[in-house]
């Protein structure tokens, strides 16, 4: 098994190749031409992107689920804690890219310009200050989350590298959400496949070594590949938006850049609040499960994991659809909106029921390949019975919350997703945990999802119809 652990690489390949016929491609004008093509051209690139993402973490996973379960306990209690500080940053270029995509569709590139810089200023301040308390908080948190003493000094020497790659990893997140506000769709996948590739390439080699020559890092080279890829990442996505014209090197006042700032806030700030209540169930829901041993965590970690995959279309779909709202909304274009929200929702109810389908016929394989112990396979396995017959409803919240930013109200986001976790969510998880155990807190991840699809989709339409009609009586 030694031998395959270095085979993954194919893609840094891939995204070399790729490169020149990718790096100068315009934003696309998603005002005109069938709806269709444009959220598959959109999804697409997207989906590519995201998807080696979550490949190369789901590498990691296996790598570390080869080293022990201890090791990979210890990676699933850092996922909330990285969860929630990519959250931050992705807030922050959600703000950004809610503005630009209407600027972008009223024809102003000068004022895109400048937003986009901007908001490069406000996430860099931001993620300086945030990583230099995250290491003076990192063992207080992991307790918190209910790791014990085995397991502490492993979550604890992750993230202390893991914190080193966070602004190599902030700035070209927000990069790509804005390429993507301007309608340029490849290039957002193409960094994020090059990001991937080099981690999956790079991680084995940091945390095996290479035979003969080096014995490796053990289990903090899995960070270090997250750390080193992400650097070059940096270097490659600043290239890219000085190329495409979206950095704004003109002396501006402090005034406008505070202006430009508050405007960002105004959506970023309930974007991210909206985007922690993911990251903050996570840890609650973690710290429940930690109370059935160690054992258990590590099963939920690797069905997060697996969970990622089996979303990641309805991820980029959401994605896309931010973009194209915002486009269209600037142009007037409402009909088209309603048209993509029709297509959005009928594929996410598909491939909802297709992604149940294959996790249950195939997910002990899967669990198996990636970690052995029973009671890891068990744990996974009891999730993905439960969990996935609803992600048709979560893509559909996930198009509508996507909209309401698109068009500049985050409130209905974060409402909705403050009530997920607070009505639904956490109080339900508590409940049928007393009668179910674990499975009852799994069980309580689906009910939400399907709660909260529902409710999201049909807020989001009553507000376009609203906006709409204001809009025409305005006139």
């Amino acid at each position: 098994m030694d031998g395959d652990r270095h085979l993954p690489g194919a893609g840094l390949y891939c995204c070399v190749v790729f490169n020149r016929w990718l790096l100068l491609r315009p934003g696309a004008n998603l005002t005109e031409g069938p709806v269709g093509r444009h959220l598959i051209n959109l999804t697409i690139p997207m989906f590519l992107g995201i998807a080696s993402m979550i490949v190369a973490s789901m590498m990691d996973t296996i790598y570390v689920g080869w080293i022990g379960t201890l090791e990979l306990a210890a990676v699933s209690f850092t996922f909330p804690v990285v969860l929630g500080l990519s959250m931050v940053s992705m807030g922050i270029g959600i703000g950004a890219a809610s503005i630009i995509s209407r600027v972008t569709g009223a024809g102003d590139h000068e004022r895109v310009r400048r937003l986009a810089t901007n908001a490069f200023l406000l996430v860099a301040v931001i993620v300086l200050v945030l990583t230099a308390v995250g290491y003076l908080l990192l063992e207080p948190v992991f307790r918190l989350l209910g790791a014990g003493p085995e397991i502490l000094p492993l979550s604890v020497q992750y993230m202390s590298v893991w914190f080193i790659g966070m602004p190599a990893f902030a700035l070209p997140m927000v990069g790509t959400i804005i390429m993507r506000a301007v309608g340029n769709a490849r290039l957002p996948g193409i960094i994020m496949a090059t990001a991937a590739g080099l981690q999956v390439v790079l991680a084995p080699v940091l945390i095996f070594g290479v035979p003969g020559l080096w014995e490796g890092l053990g289990f903090a080279g899995a960070a270090w590949g997250f750390v080193l890829s992400r650097i070059v990442t940096f270097i490659y996505t600043w290239r890219v938006l000085v190329k495409l014209d979206l950095l704004y090197f003109e002396r501006q006042t402090f005034a406008d850049l505070w202006e430009s700032w508050r405007e960002i806030a105004r959506i970023g700030l309930p974007s991210m609040m909206s985007n922690l209540v993911g990251p903050i169930s996570m840890a609650v829901i973690v710290s429940l499960l930690a109370g059935y041993g160690h054992v258990v965590v590590a099963g939920f970690g690797v069905a997060s994991r697996i969970e990622s995959l089996a979303t990641m279309v309805l991820m980029a779909l959401s994605a896309s659809t931010g973009p194209f709202v915002g486009q269209n909304w600037g142009a007037g274009n409402h009909a088209r909106i309603y048209t993509a929200h029709k297509l959005g929702y009928r594929f996410c109810y598909v491939w909802g029921v297709v992604a149940f389908i294959v996790l249950a016929g195939a997910g002990r394989w899967l669990i198996g390949f990636i970690n052995e112990d029973p009671g890891v396979i068990e744990a996974t396995y009891a999730y993905l019975l439960l969990v996935p017959v609803t992600y048709g409803f979560f893509g559909a919240s996930m198009v509508a919350m996507s909209t309401f930013i698109a068009l500049g109200k985050p409130m209905p986001s974060l409402i909705m997703s403050v009530a997920r976790m607070l009505v639904v969510y956490v109080p339900l998880a508590l409940l049928l945990e007393i009668w179910f155990g674990y499975r009852g807190i799994y069980a309580a991840a689906g009910i939400s999802n399907v709660a909260v699809g529902i409710v999201s989709a049909r807020w989001v339409n009553h507000t376009l119809a609203h906006e709409i009609s204001r809009g025409l009586r305005a006139t």
